[in-house]
């Protein structure tokens, strides 16, 4: 069984010869050590030098090689074409940035991206975009949301990565792509985002609707250019449970959420849907939506992944959840007993993938990286 098809029997809930594994994202920092080389994936302050000076498709491109080589080195199942830092934070019509972006460098961390400032913070190896996409003011809101309304084009820039990535590991590995497209905490002021909620519900759901046609234009195109499946990336909770009530998320969101759902799967791909926090309230919503697999049921967040698995996992395939630090400081021994613990909780009968709950951080140590690869392999089989 090659890792594709060991991938694609577990998302359909069914046991094949081990438990797969893929990486959700990896901070560059880490990247960098397991690589033994300067990657441009997740890496935002190489990524904007290079397109500063013109060289956009270059710096996408070199994103692709970041891709193979992670995958192909430490013989992962699934590749998954991450979102480039940068481009979504500041327009969520973009992933990797577009070939006409104008990026200009105003200090050591700080630059302008088409007139909207930007700070990098090297502590955290990230951005900071100092100026929403979407105007606070309803007003404002609402006319900008008119103007551009039916611009719903894929930058081909996003396209060619994954059109680059397919043609090298088509048939190999499982090919999964992202999106957005159901939620707001990325491209919109959050706490504008609940007033509006209240008083100006028109605008939200306009927001809400101009985000879900844009992913899913972008969905299919993804699946068109080599994706097999679409991992959906808005987050809907925080540890303390989901970011709105769970009246407000069936009336506004859930509805979205199986929209995109039943158009990646009219393209013939898989559906799986992210969502970091504890999501227990509207956990029975989001599996009826149809969706193939559910990741991360973050640990942190108090989300049992057995008891998940016990009570949905004839509907859903499991996916997670090792915390993305990997242990952080800990030694080996300690990513070692959590991977095997997570095994235990969720490898019964098929339909598990094991992966992190969230993209790996930069205090990841590499011994631990390979630990946890090293024992998924050893170790994954399914009981029962």
């Amino acid at each position: 069984m090659n890792p594709r098809e060991r991938f694609i029997k577990a998302l359909s809930r069914e046991k094949p010869d081990r438990v797969p594994i893929f990486v959700f994202g990896i901070n560059g920092v880490v990247l960098e050590k397991l690589l033994g080389r300067p990657v441009m994936q997740r890496n935002p302050k190489a990524y904007l030098e290079m397109c500063s000076k013109g060289e956009v498709e270059k710096a996408n491109l070199l994103t692709v090689e970041d891709h193979v080589e992670l995958v192909e080195r430490f013989d992962l199942d699934a590749v998954r074409e991450v979102n480039q830092v940068g481009g979504w934070l500041i327009d969520p019509r973009w992933e990797y940035f577009p070939k006409d972006v104008k990026i200009v460098k105003k200090g050591e961390n700080l630059w302008e991206i088409n007139g909207v400032p930007v700070q990098y913070m090297p502590e955290v190896n990230s951005l900071y975009v100092m100026k929403p996409f979407l105007p606070t003011d309803p007003d404002m809101a609402k006319n900008f949301l008119k103007s551009i309304w039916n611009d719903v084009t894929v930058p081909d820039q996003e396209i060619l990565v994954l059109e680059k990535i397919a043609k090298r590991l088509k048939g190999k590995r499982f090919i999964l792509s992202v999106v957005q497209g159901t939620f707001l905490p990325f491209f919109s002021p959050s706490t504008h985002m609940m007033v509006w909620l209240h008083r100006n519900p028109d605008i939200l759901k306009m927001w809400l609707e101009y985000y879900l046609k844009v992913n899913i234009e972008r969905a299919k195109a993804k699946i068109d250019a080599g994706a097999e499946g679409i991992i959906e990336n808005d987050d809907y909770a925080t540890t303390m449970g989901p970011m709105i009530s769970p009246k407000y998320f069936r009336e506004l969101v859930i509805p979205n959420l199986k929209r995109l759902c039943d158009e990646v799967h009219k393209k013939g791909a898989f559906f799986i849907k992210h969502t970091d926090g504890n999501i227990s309230l509207i956990l029975e919503d989001i599996v009826n939506t149809g969706v193939d697999g559910i990741h991360p049921l973050e640990k942190k967040a108090g989300v049992d992944i057995g008891q998940v698995k016990k009570v949905y996992g004839k509907r859903v395939c499991v996916i997670g959840n090792i915390d993305g630090s990997l242990g952080g400081e800990r030694d080996k021994e300690y990513i070692i007993n959590e991977t095997l613990e997570c095994l235990k909780s969720a490898a019964s009968d098929g339909g598990y993938i094991m992966t992190t709950s969230n993209v790996i951080t930069s205090d990841a140590k590499v011994e631990n990286f390979l630990a946890w690869i090293d024992t998924v392999k050893k170790f994954g089989r399914y009981e029962g």
